[in-house]
């Protein structure tokens, strides 16, 4: 049996003749293939499968009315395999496995025992033709003489249950034949939301089952190509540009695809191979599930799935992991991406967040617990719906956000503007007054929390919630031209936002996670933690370092990664390193899966859903947001004391954006950072103070470097709006509070935002 090394060695041969520097923390080797929930599972944003299964998944197709919608599985007509090591789980001998995440691929070797030859089999999506999936075998002489040859066989698993395809059917499209069958799902997720059932199209070229090489020759290329679309226009166009290329040329598209998205979003650290490979396995598993922007056929971006698009784990479902875990990651690195993700929550599902509301009285926008392809609630889990409503408040969130990052004044009117006022809209009427606090509560309901359900004023909840209701006021100043306000909702937001309630032990000097709550009961969801991020609510420190000495011990063993990445955050902010790389290691750690660090839900003994993109995610927070210091808040992003991850020597992270200013940000031993701004074609209208220091930015597409030693502020400067998002105040009796007036704007400024909305139309 090949070994590893000897694996790596080849790959390192192919290579190394070519100049090409092979970073090894990108490769993920075995001699064994791994138990079903620790395959990969390749995305392209678009289409996703788990290395050798039956199926593969198309984000948006979806099959099953109500709670029983889910990912519609279509076959898997790009399952080829080698002969010699097909059934990979019952680990075939001489044959051995790698995932190469630099270039988005798994690759299977077999290796004759009698040296004659060698087979190579590379499957892959395409990150830019994000219809196709590639398969590519080489056969490769050795010693053997003569003529050698290799089987390979398709096994695309069973009719699908979901899809009813039609009968296949040759067609010809520039020389070659392909085989195509189409279909529709067998039902619709709501009769009202969804009038046609959704198609979908397979096409693929027959393959031998035998490749023979000639005596004459020492390799043999084979490549096909499978197209899983949503219409035959769609898969006839990206084939016909396929058939323009090499199978090179193709290769060489995905390869320069790749490397962009790793020059976004690839950290690296120096000094400490196992966390850069577990940063570099969680980047892939987090950008293989983002759209893209520019490719051939583009479709309607749809929210990500905790487990992503390739599985139908938690049945596809989007739920407020997109919006509190992968969307803030994607924020900072694309926020044109970003925005394509909002839109989302923000169109696509719009109708039924408006109805959600009104079937249960409550006048706005209500969020389903878990959504699929029309927004009305899918969850199959009892209570989800009628309690977990936080969901809402994280979408707002997530719209605050993206405010924060971009100043997207046109977006807000054409998009923003009616979600964070209508969402706002359904928390005056969740809350409820209680004459005894002369406060609002938030009864009837589940955190993050999951183990401590139908609680009254779940702690994280409140916040959200409170941070919805200022975001609403604020829209409701932008866009009051473009919308139908409604006068009385005005004036109660910012009473409701102040009023509700922020519970606080003063003797203990802590916030309990809920009404009730009793010091030594256990969680399964750090709360009261994410308060100082991400929610970036201010409180004493006293109080952070209680939060987090009394909700740590009493996480549940169980409990997935956000919780850890928390504690990793919240006391990298108190300026406890040791600490903080004790959550760090418990963040990942326990939840990467040998032998190819594919994220579980659940740490190690404890069972969870494969492919877990939120934990992924949520461990890029620790890195960005926690050891890079970055924190978005209202018209800045402020680097706060950036510092190594424990045992590096160097951190980069290579693309960040704020209000059009684009930059990296290195982090080295003697500690000290750099700010290296890329060059722009437009200038950023931002100020920029280091260590007490101001600066300004480099001219037009000019790159140039800040230097610092502790900290940076990015500030927006200041525009001639007059509406102002007003800072989260909760906690405050409604007879302290003061009377709040909603900002209009002038006239100039209107006609101004006229405009940038109508050009926003054509950029």
């Amino acid at each position: 049996m090949v070994s590893i090394k000897m694996l790596s060695l080849f790959i390192l041969a192919i290579f190394s003749p070519l100049g090409l520097a092979i970073d090894r923390n990108f490769l993920f080797n075995s001699d064994r293939f791994p138990d079903a929930a620790d395959v990969p599972t390749l995305s392209n944003g678009n289409l996703g499968f788990t290395v050798f299964s039956d199926s593969v998944y198309l984000t948006g197709v979806y099959n099953g009315r109500g709670h029983q919608s889910h990912r519609a599985r279509i076959p898997n007509y790009a399952n080829i395999q080698l002969e010699a090591c097909s059934n990979p789980e019952n680990n075939p001998p001489h044959c051995s496995y790698q995932l190469d995440i630099k270039f988005g691929r798994f690759r299977t070797v077999y290796a004759d025992p009698n040296e004659q030859f060698r087979l190579i089999h590379s499957v892959y999506p395409h990150r830019n033709f994000n219809h196709v999936i590639v398969n590519h075998v080489r056969v490769q002489r050795l010693s053997g003489r003569g003529t050698l040859s290799a089987n390979i066989r398709r096994t695309p698993g069973p009719p699908s249950t979901d899809i009813s395809f039609d009968v296949p059917q040759p067609v010809e499209i520039r020389n070659q034949v392909f085989m195509f069958q189409c279909g529709l799902t067998n039902d619709v997720e709501d009769a009202v939301l969804q009038t046609t059932r959704t198609s979908v199209c397979i096409y693929y070229s027959e393959i031998p089952t035998t490749l023979v090489l000639t005596e004459d020759r020492t390799a043999l290329e084979f490549t096909t190509y499978t197209v899983f679309a949503r219409s035959r226009p769609a898969a006839e166009n990206e084939l016909n540009m396929l058939r323009t290329y090499t199978p090179s040329n193709i290769d060489w598209i995905q390869e320069s695809s790749m490397n962009e998205m790793w020059d976004q979003y690839g950290i690296t650290v120096d000094g400490g191979d196992e966390l850069d490979r577990a940063i570099k396995a969680s980047a892939f598993q987090v950008f293989s599930n983002v759209p893209g922007l520019f490719t051939p056929n583009n479709v309607q971006s749809f929210g990500i799935s905790p487990s992503g698009i390739g599985r139908n784990d938690f049945q596809g479902h989007v739920m407020w992991d997109f919006d509190m875990w992968m969307f803030p990651i994607v924020l900072l690195t694309d926020p044109l991406v970003a925005r394509a993700m909002l839109t989302y929550r923000t169109r696509v599902i719009r109708r039924a967040v408006e109805g959600n509301a009104a079937a249960n009285n409550i006048r706005g926008w209500q969020y389903p617990w878990a959504s699929a392809f029309t927004g009305r609630e899918v969850t199959p889990t009892p209570g989800a719906a009628e309690l977990q409503h936080h969901v809402t408040a994280d979408i707002a969130f997530a719209i605050r956000q993206y405010i924060y990052a971009t100043d997207h004044w046109s977006w807000m009117i054409t998009e923003g503007c009616e979600a964070a006022f209508n969402t706002a809209r359904f928390w005056m009427r969740r809350a409820v007054y209680n004459a005894a606090t002369d406060k609002y509560d938030i009864r009837e309901v589940t955190g993050p929390d999951t183990m401590n359900s139908n609680v009254t004023n779940n702690v994280f909840t409140n916040v959200v919630a409170a941070n919805n209701l200022f975001l609403g006021e604020y829209a409701a100043c932008v866009c009051e031209h473009f919308m139908s306000l409604h006068n009385e909702d005005l004036s109660e937001m910012i009473r409701i936002a102040r009023g509700l309630r922020l519970l606080h032990e003063p003797l203990s000097d802590f916030t309990p996670q809920f009404e009730g709550y009793t010091v030594g009961q256990q969680i399964n969801h750090a709360d009261a933690v994410m308060l100082g991020y991400p929610l970036d609510i201010p409180m004493n420190d006293s109080t952070k370092r209680n939060n987090l000495n009394i909700y740590g011990p009493v996480t549940a063993a169980s409990s997935s990664a956000e919780t850890w990445s928390m504690q990793t955050i919240g006391w990298l902010n108190l300026g406890e390193p040791s600490l903080a790389a004790e959550n760090l290691r418990r963040s990942y750690q326990p939840y990467l899966r040998a032998p190819f660090h594919v994220w579980n839900q659940g740490p190690t003994g404890f069972p969870g859903a494969p492919n877990h993109v939120s934990g992924a995610a949520s461990f890029l927070h620790t890195l960005i947001n926690g050891y890079g210091g970055i924190r978005l808040r209202n018209g800045e992003m402020a680097l706060d004391r950036p510092r190594l991850p424990p045992g590096t020597t160097r951190m980069l992270i290579p693309q960040l954006n704020f209000q059009r200013f684009r930059f990296s940000l290195e982090l080295r031993q003697d500690g000290t950072f750099t700010i290296t701004q890329a060059a722009m074609p437009t200038m950023p209208q931002i100020r920029i103070t280091i260590d007490g220091v101001d600066y300004e930015p480099c001219r037009l597409n000019t790159a140039c470097a800040f230097h610092g030693s502790n900290s940076a502020v990015l500030k927006l400067i200041e525009t001639d709006m007059r509406c102002e998002l007003k800072p989260t105040e909760m906690n405050i009796r409604l007879a302290d509070q003061g009377s709040g007036v909603i900002v209009r704007m002038s006239p100039m400024l209107f006609a101004f935002v006229v405009i940038a909305s109508v050009m926003n139309k054509f950029l």
